[in-house]
C-alpha cells in the first residue's frame, strides 16, 4: 500500500518538472525530497503510536490543539488534496491507455478510461481490506519489477555501450541550487505513505508493521525515483522530457537497447508499468481516503453518511462519494492547479505533524529527527511558493482561494448547529416560527 500510494503518476508526470528545474541533478531532488518524507514518516509513526488512533494528521491535531476547528479545516483540505491526487492518477491512467489505441488525452475515450479505472477499484475496495491488499500486491510487484529492470538495463547500457554517457554535461549542469529549489515542486510524489496511518489496525502486528511499512516504502520508492531520474536525464534532454511528458520513459527505452525489437518490447513494458503504477496509486489512495473520511465523520467533522460501514467493515458510502468526486475532477483536464494544491497541502500538513512530534519528543534523537523534518518541510513549502510566484502566479492565487473557501465551508459546517439555532430564534422573533 505504501509503495503503491507513493509511486504513482508522479514518476511519469512530475519527472519533467524536476528535469526542467534541476537538469541532470533531478535525481538529487528526489533524494532530498525522499529524505524529508522519511523524516516526516518517522514523526507520523511516533504520533500514531502515541495516540493509538487511526486518522493520521487529523487525529494528531485533534489531540494536541485546543482548537478543534483547525483539525477540521486540515481534514477537509486533505480530503480535497487526496481526491485531486487520485484524479491526477486517473487522468494519467486514461492518457496512457488511450495513447495505446491512438487517442489523445483530451479525447472522450481518455475520460471514459479514467472513469472506468476508478469504478473498478471502487468495486475492489467494496470487497474488503484483504482483497484490496491482494490486488495492490500484484500491481506493485509488477510495476516495481518492470521499473527496476528498466533502470538496471539503462545503467548497464550507459556503462557498456559507446555513445551513451551518464550525466554527459555533468551533474550540476543547471547549477548547485536548482536541485534544492525544485524539492517543493515534486513533493506530491511522496505523499502516499501517510495513507498507511488511516487503517493500521487492519495490519497484522499493527504498529510494528506500520513502522516497517513507512520506512521500507519511502526508501524503496526513493531509490526507484533516483534510479529512473538519473537514467532519464542522462539519455534525454530537458526539452525532450518536457515534450514527451508521460511517455518519456518509453522514449528513453528506445535509446537503451540497440535492437529495435528489444526497444519495442521495453517500451511496451514501460507503458504497462505506467498503467500499473497509476492503477495501484488509485487503489491505495482510495482505500486510505475512504477510511480517513470515515474517521472524520466519526468525529462529527463530515456528514454521518461517511461514517457508515457495511458488513465487511468497508466504508462503502465514503468510497462511492469520494470515487464519484474523483471521476468529476478527472474530467476537468490536466489538473495542474488541484495537484499543486495537493502538493502544498501535504507539505504544510507534514510540517504540522513534525512540529507536534517535536513538542512531544521524549529524547534528543526524536527531537533531532522532528527538527530536521520541520526544516525540510518548511523549506520545501517556501521553495514551492517561490516557484509558483515566479512561474505560475495564477496557480498560487487559485490555491489561496481554495484554501480560504474550504476554511469557510468547514467553519460553517462546524458551527451549523449554532447557526440553525440562531435562525430559529430569528424566525420566532419576527413571527415566522
Amino acid at each position: 500500500m505504501g509503495v503503491g500510494g507513493i509511486v504513482g503518476g508522479g514518476i511519469f508526470a512530475v519527472l519533467g518538472v524536476a528535469a526542467r528545474l534541476s537538469g541532470n541533478a533531478a535525481f538529487l531532488t528526489y533524494l532530498l525530497a525522499g529524505t524529508v518524507a522519511l523524516l516526516s514518516g518517522h514523526s507520523y509513526y511516533r504520533m500514531t503510536a502515541a495516540t493509538h488512533e487511526e486518522g493520521g494528521s487529523f487525529t494528531f491535531l485533534e489531540h494536541y490543539l485546543s482548537n478543534k476547528n483547525i483539525a477540521g479545516v486540515v481534514g477537509w483540505v486533505l480530503l480535497v488534496g487526496y481526491i485531486g491526487t487520485m484524479a491526477m492518477y486517473a487522468y494519467a491512467f486514461g492518457s496512457f491507455a488511450a495513447g495505446l489505441f491512438g487517442f489523445t488525452a483530451e479525447s472522450t475515450v481518455r475520460k471514459l478510461l479514467s472513469s472506468s479505472i476508478i469504478a473498478v477499484f471502487i468495486g475492489v475496495n467494496m470487497l474488503g481490506a484483504d482483497e484490496t491488499g491482494t490486488s495492490e500486491d500484484l500491481l506493485v510487484y509488477i510495476k516495481v519489477l518492470i521499473l527496476s529492470v528498466f533502470g538496471a538495463a539503462g545503467i548497464w547500457a550507459i556503462l557498456t555501450r559507446s555513445g551513451l554517457t551518464l550525466f554527459e554535461q555533468g551533474v550540476f549542469n543547471h547549477g548547485v541550487l536548482p536541485p534544492i529549489m525544485a524539492i517543493g515542486a515534486i513533493f506530491v510524489s511522496f505523499e502516499g505513505f501517510q495513507l498507511l496511518t488511516y487503517e493500521y489496525r487492519d495490519m497484522e502486528n499493527g504498529l510494528e508493521t506500520l513502522k516497517k511499512a513507512i520506512l521500507i516504502s519511502i526508501i524503496l520508492s526513493t531509490a526507484l525515483y533516483v534510479l529512473i531520474a538519473a537514467l532519464t536525464t542522462s539519455l534525454a534532454t530537458p526539452t525532450q522530457i518536457i515534450t514527451h511528458k508521460e511517455t518519456i520513459l518509453a522514449f528513453v527505452a528506445s535509446k537503451v537497447f540497440a535492437s529495435s525489437f528489444a526497444s519495442s518490447v521495453m517500451a511496451a513494458l514501460i507503458y504497462l508499468a505506467a498503467l500499473f503504477s497509476t492503477a495501484s496509486a488509485i487503489n491505495a489512495t482510495l482505500f486510505g481516503t475512504a477510511r480517513f473520511s470515515h474517521k472524520m465523520a466519526s468525529d462529527n467533522e463530515l456528514p454521518n453518511v461517511f461514517s457508515f460501514r457495511n458488513k465487511k467493515g468497508v466504508p462503502s458510502y465514503s468510497l462511492l462519494i469520494i470515487g464519484s468526486l474523483t471521476v468529476l475532477f478527472s474530467f476537468l483536464g490536466s489538473l495542474e492547479e488541484i495537484t499543486t494544491f495537493a502538493s502544498v497541502t501535504f507539505i504544510v500538513v507534514f510540517s504540522a505533524v513534525n512540529y507536534i512530534a517535536l513538542k512531544e519528543a521524549e529524547n534528543q534523537r526524536n527531537k533531532l529527527v522532528a527538527s530536521l523534518g520541520i526544516i525540510g518541510t518548511v523549506g520545501s513549502f517556501l521553495l514551492l511558493v517561490n516557484h509558483l510566484y515566479v512561474d505560475k502566479p495564477q496557480v498560487l492565487v487559485f490555491i489561496a482561494v481554495l484554501f480560504s473557501a474550504l476554511g469557510i465551508l468547514e467553519t460553517l459546517y462546524f458551527e451549523r448547529e449554532g447557526i440553525e439555532k440562531d435562525l430559529e430564534e430569528l424566525e420566532d422573533g419576527i413571527g415566522l416560527g
